[in-house]
Order: C-alpha cells, then structure tokens, then sequence
C-alpha cells in the first residue's frame, strides 16, 4: 500500500510538470516584473510594443579615422551579403526613400491632405495660377543663396516647399542627421536594419537567428569588412541574451546548488542510496514547481524562474528530517510517517504562508515569485512524504549518525561579551553609513557581460536620438474621437507645465476625417491645374529631376483626395517611416510617440519627478528609464511598511502563542533583531541596496530567523537547558537547514545579472547570521537568564 501510494504521488507529479512545462514560456521583459496600472510602465510598455520593433535586429558598423564617410559603401557591401545569404526578410541600410522615393511622396501627400487647413490654403494661394511664376522665382533664388549643401539641394529638389510643411518637421530632423539617420555625425558609424525572415516567438528563436546573422557578419569580415567592428543589437538581441543567459543560470545554479548539498547530506548520513532517492525527489521538486507554474501563469518572469532552483534549498530539509527521525523510529513507515508527517506539513504550510503573503506586494514580479515558492514548497512536501519517506523506510533506517565529536557552548558571559560587541558594531555602522538605500536600474536584470547592451550604448553615443533615457510623451487611444480629444489634453498639459521646455507631439499624423475632407476641397484647384503648374516651375528653371518629387507628391495627392472614406498611407515604405512616431492599428485605435525636452536644471528622476507626474493619465503617458526608479522606489518602501513590518508582528503573536512566555518569546525576537541590524550593517558597508528583487529575501530571513529560534528554543524547553544535547540533535539539524539553505541561496549569486546576484547575497547573508546567532547565542541567552519553560 506504501509502495503504491509513492508511485501515485510520483506518477501524478509527472504528469502535472509534464503538462505544466508544456505551457511554460520565459518572459524576459522587464517591465512585465513591475505594475502595468503604473503610468511610467504603462507608457514604457506601450512604446516598447509599438516602437520598438521586437523582430528587428540592429547592426552597428563602426570604423576609424579612415573609412571615415565611406562607411556608407561598407554598408551596402554587408546588406547584401546578409540578404543574399537569405537570413533577413529585409535589410536596410539606408533612408528607403533615397530608392524608392514614391514612399515618400505619399506619406508627403498624407500630411498636406491631413494637416492644418491654413497651411493648405496658403499652398493653394502662393501657387494659382497668376502667382505660379513669381513664386517659382523666389524659390529658385532661395536655392542660389542657400548656404548649406544639404539645404541647397533639399529647396532644388522641392520648388514648391512640399518638404517644409510643420508636419513633416520630425521627419527632417531625423532625414538630416548624417545619413538620413543611418550614418553618425562623424562619419565613423553606420546602422544596417534587418527584419527577422519569419516570427520570433522565443528567446531561444531569437538566438538561433542572431547565430546565422552573426555567422554571415563574421565571413564578411575576413574579407571585405577587415579591420571594421560589427556590434549586433536591438530587441530580438536582449531577449536572447535574456533568456539564454537565464536558462544557463537555472542550469548552473540547479547543478552547483545540488552537488553542493548532497555533499553536505552525504557527510550527515553517509548513504548513496539515501543520497541518491534524494536527488531524484529534489528534481521531482523542481520540475512539478516550474509545471505548476505553467499552469497558474503560463508565462513565467526571469525573476521568478532565476528562484525556482532556491526550492532545492528549502525542500531538502523535509528529506534529512525523515531520515533523521529512521534513525530512531527504524523501518516501519506508518511510524516514520507520524513522525515526520505533522512537522513537515506544518514547516511547509507556514513557510508557503509567508511566500505567499508576497501577494500583497505592489509589485507583479514579486508576488508570481512568492507563488511560484509557495507552490513549489508545499509540492515539495507532499513528494517528500509520498515518495521518499517509503524510500527512506526500506533503505534507510537503523543508522546511527556520523561524527557527533566534542562541543563546548559558548559561556553566557562570552556570549554577553559577543552580543554587545556585535550590537554596538551594527549600531555604529549604520549610523557612519546610513541605512541601506533603495536602487533600481533596468539594466540590473540584463547579463553583466552584455554584448547587446554594449552595442546599444555605442549606437546611443553615436545616434542621440536612440538615446533611451530621454522623455516621452505616449498618446494611445481606441479610435479617432478619443484621440483627438486626448492630443488637445495632451498639448494644454504641456504648455501648462513650466518645466517643459519645447515638445514635438506629431498629432497631425493621426488620420483626421474632417481635415481630410476640407484640404480635399482646397486642394482640388491646385491638382487640376498640375500640368500648368509643371510647365511654369520647368520655365523658371527648375529641371526634370528637380520637379520629380513634386510631380510625384502631387499625383498621390491626387488619389487620394478621390478616395472614399478616411485616407491612410498603403505603401509599406511610407509606413516604416510612420512607425517612428504612430501605430495605426486597422481597428481606428493606436499610439502616437512624441519627445519632450527639459529645462537645463530639471531632475526627471529627483526633485521634479512628482511635478511631472500630473503629465500622465486618461491614455497621456510621460515616460521614459528614468522616470522608472523614482516610480519604484515608493512601492518597494510600501512593501517594506505594508506587508513585512506586518508579517513580522503577526510572527511575534504567533510566537507568544507557541511559547506563552513573555521571556522566551523576547529572546527569540531578540535574536531575530540582532540578526537583522548585522545584516543591514554588513549592506551598508559592503554599498548594497534595496531593489524590486532582493527585498523578496525579507520574508524568508523574517521566517528561517523564527524557525530556528523556535527550534533551539523547543529542544532547550525539553532537555532542561542542556546546551551540548541542543548542539548534538537540533543544533546540527539547524546547521543544516541553514546551510542548504543558504546554498541555495548562494547559487544566485553566480547569476548573470546584478538582480538576482543580489537576491542571492543577502539572502545567504542573512540566513547564515540567522543561523550562527540561534545556534550560538540564543542557547547561551536563555540560560542566562533563566531555566527554559
């Protein structure tokens, strides 16, 4: 019946990882970590879908001093090579309107159609046809007295100032830094866009498409690329970097966390078949924790997933418990059950209460971790007496315990001695140092040794207008009505806010049925008389080549003015260039993306943060990396004040309860709080703060703190003081646990990215301290001050 009921615990968790893990995916965002009702998340995430392309790879091309302003021709060489080997749906390497200039003359004719109506009239007025060639002479001589290159060729090329209209401002702005945005200012660098050959679902597609890409890049260097750097970044580029990277911390950490451990239980209990059913329930334990989150959230955060390989640490206990408790109940497992069954479900249940209080968290990262835990804990508990306490009863009973030696306790008035030195150190730390500040960076979550990173902040250095940490101002709407009225509160809360120093908000961008009928009309004059038109600018002396773009600005005018309903580019060359500032969506709904500049001395991420938030709401975003950590920081202080200061109360209670002593119930907290000044102080010195991830280990050092001192503090009340016997039975059991633990900890630690490394070190910090002051000076504090009970 024993041997059946294992095997159905194990088949049933086999099947439920199984399924589970078939659902699981890794989301390697980090705004996915941080509340989405936030308005400086909301305004990231919808710039970041509608933006930033997530199937775009960019190339950066970077040179010396000389291929510096012909890295242009660099370029073209490595696009196409990259798209004769077939790896990109598309790649570009330069303004596609300098080729194909009909996607720039409809998106040109859009904004004439969809602009002010006063800027129409005064086209249609300045060009009738009895003021056609005074005007077409005022432009030629604009273009003789024009004194920079690319103006003088810009007015040959535009006789009728299509180009100038207030709309197409931002377009120019980025048309005119070198290259049409595609060559730096000083030549030395140069972008290649390519677009992904099919959908990129996963981080380990995305991986597997950078592999070719980089592949292709590396042949062309040893050829006609020698002595060039070729850095790929872009968003398909982190999200591989990501996950990869995560995927290799869950593997490495999982691998260093159970080695070490089992090393550790193989010097407790010197068994390899115990050791052995144990590694095979830890892994149980792990895979049913990654299946149910599979189940629960489909979608699993890399914080979360990064803790999973910490269950190890906390599951093993429930293993060396049983097999501690064979030692002296033998082989009959009904026995060995009752043992083991109350404790284990009670450690679990309350150890998963806490995990999941991280429900009440501000923050939707913390709280998918503090399920996940939870979850995986009390999972781990039902495999353990399911599965491998029948184990531990056939193969593991009747053994004595390896290695008890001598122990001499610390004596109270050492252990006085000790306290108040460790005390009066934390004390003066913190106030030399201060309190561990609170810090948040988006890049913390990324791979320390970033390539993509690297290659993002060079095309930052060399293009500013990549540069990610300056504001924007995101407009989303579901139709036009909304939209409209959202661009008119959107501009009266800018121009009310002194701060702001200049915006550029293209609302005229958005499709404006009303506008559209009305330029119609004005319009209609001008394009009957186009071939008249033509002829006049062709007398003044402006040529063919110089009339091409008007002729063609004025052909999509054209049709589109005889179009029904509302008007919107077609051309998939007129819409890339769009997407730099709308997402029009064929349901009416959408974004539009504007910047906005500051004045010289106003601090986003200081002083001014609470003046600008006014700016954000009803679908108007302000938002920007920077506005990010002063928007956090108040919610990890909520965490901290709302859900432990709490939790910690309600342990205090619980304990009093448990105890019914006034004496012991202080003397345990007693503990807890000098463990906690030493692990504030040692943060403080060592310049370590609070993050969104790392104050996840509170409920777990507040927990592990008061199961150890409940533990010494139980063996103490039976043994009547017996320092030495606590050390021989609890006092080792309690080194263990703090031990695993604290490995499972630690192999976070060895993470990739900063977050997670910092969860690992103070979490390992603290449960050690913990340990060491229950095990230690707790024994030696209760006898001091009296007989235990």
């Amino acid at each position: 019946m024993t041997r059946r009921f294992g095997l159905m615990i194990l088949l049933g968790c086999g099947v439920l990882a199984a399924a589970g893990l078939g659902r699981l995916s890794l989301d390697t965002d980090v705004l996915g970590m941080l509340p989405q009702e936030m308005p400086e998340v909301r305004g990231l995430s919808v710039f970041h879908e509608d933006y930033a392309r997530q199937d775009e790879l960019v190339l950066l091309i970077e040179g010396g001093p000389e291929e510096e302003g012909i890295l242009t021709d660099y370029a073209e060489s490595l696009a196409n090579e990259l798209d004769q080997a077939g790896v990109a749906r598309r790649v570009r390497w330069n303004p596609q309107w300098t080729e194909q200039g009909e996607g720039l003359a409809e998106l040109l004719a859009y904004l004439w159609l969809n602009g002010e109506a006063d800027e129409t009239r005064r086209l249609t007025e300045k060009f009738a046809p009895a003021q056609a060639p005074r005007a077409f002479a005022e432009a030629l001589a604009a273009v003789a007295t024009a004194m920079e290159g690319e103006d003088m060729m810009m007015r040959a090329n535009d006789p009728l100032g299509l180009l100038r209209h207030p709309s197409a401002e931002m377009l120019m702005a980025a048309a005119n830094q070198g290259g049409g945005g595609f060559e730096s200012a000083d030549g030395r660098g140069h972008l290649i866009l390519l677009d992904a050959p099919g959908a990129v679902a996963s981080y380990r597609e995305a991986g597997e498409w950078i592999e070719n890409v980089r592949a292709v890049v590396d042949k062309w260097r040893r050829t006609e690329g020698d002595g060039l750097t070729v850095r790929i970044t872009g968003e398909p580029a982190f999200s591989a970097e990501i996950g990869g990277a995560m995927e290799r911390d869950m593997r490495g950490t999982v691998g260093i966390t159970t080695t070490l451990i089992g090393l550790l239980f193989w010097w407790m209990q010197r068994r390899l078949g115990l050791l052995a059913g144990l590694m095979l329930t830890l892994a149980l334990v792990f895979l049913t924790a990654l299946g149910l989150a599979g189940w629960i959230y489909g979608e699993l955060s890399i914080m979360a997933a990064g803790f999973a390989a910490v269950l190890i640490g906390l599951t093993v206990d429930y293993g060396v418990l049983i097999c501690q408790e064979a030692k002296l109940v033998g082989p009959n497992p009904t026995l060995l059950r009752r043992a083991t069954a109350k404790s284990i479900l009670w450690a679990s249940a309350t150890t998963a209460v806490v995990f999941f209080a991280l429900n009440m968290s501000g923050l939707p990262g913390i709280a998918q971790l503090g399920t996940i835990v939870a979850c995986g804990i009390l999972a781990g508990a039902v495999l353990m007496l399911g599965f491998y306490l029948p184990f531990v009863a056939k193969a593991g009973a009747g053994r004595e315990t390896a290695g008890h030696g001598n122990f001499r306790p610390i004596k109270t008035s050492e252990a006085g001695w000790i306290s108040a030195g460790l005390l009066l150190t934390a004390l003066v730390s913190l106030l030399l140092h201060g309190v561990p500040g609170i810090g948040f960076d988006a890049k913390m979550m990324r791979p320390r040794d970033s390539q993509a990173m690297l290659g993002f902040e060079r095309v930052q250095a060399l293009f500013p207008q990549w540069d990610a940490d300056g504001l924007r101002l995101v407009v989303e709407a579901d139709d036009a009505e909304s939209m409209r009225a959202r661009l008119a509160e959107a501009r009266r809360r800018v121009e009310a806010e002194p701060l702001i120093e200049s915006a550029a908000l293209p609302a005229d961008w958005w499709p404006d049925g009303k506008r559209q009928a009305m330029n119609g009309m004005v319009l209609t004059n001008l394009l009957r008389d186009t071939g008249a038109l033509m002829k006049s600018a062709s007398d003044a002396g402006f040529s063919d080549e110089g009339l091409a773009l008007s002729k063609a600005v004025l052909s999509a005018l054209e049709a589109m003015v005889g179009e029904d309903g509302l008007v919107f580019p077609k051309s998939e060359v007129a819409r890339e260039m769009m997407r730099m500032f709308v997402n029009y969506k064929e349901d009416g709904s959408g974004s539009i993306a504007g910047t906005i500049s500051l004045t010289e001395n106003a601090k986003p991420a200081d002083k001014d943060y609470e003046a600008l938030r006014p700016l954000s709401g009803d679908g108007i975003w302000l938002t920007g990396w920077t506005l990010l950590r002063p928007a956090v920081a108040p919610l990890v202080t909520r965490d901290l004040t709302h859900v432990f200061l709490p939790m910690a109360a309600l342990m205090v209670v619980m304990l009093g309860v448990m105890f019914r002593s006034v004496r012991e119930t202080l003397l345990v907290v007693a503990a807890l709080v000098l463990s906690g000044l030493l692990l504030l102080a040692i943060m403080s010195w060592t310049g370590m703060r609070w993050n969104f991830l790392n104050i996840a280990a509170t409920p777990l050092l507040l927990g592990t703190g008061i199961d150890y001192g409940i533990h010494v503090m139980m063996t103490l009340r039976r043994n009547g003081g017996d320092v030495a016997a606590m050390w021989h039975g609890t006092g080792k059991a309690v080194v263990f646990c703090g031990c695993s633990t604290a490995i499972g900890f630690g192999s976070l630690c060895f993470a990739s990215n900063d977050a997670l490394a910092s969860l690992g070190t103070v979490a390992v910090t603290g449960i050690l301290i913990s340990m060491l002051v229950s095990v230690f000076l707790l024994p030696a504090w209760t006898v001091k001050t009296g007989k235990p009970g």
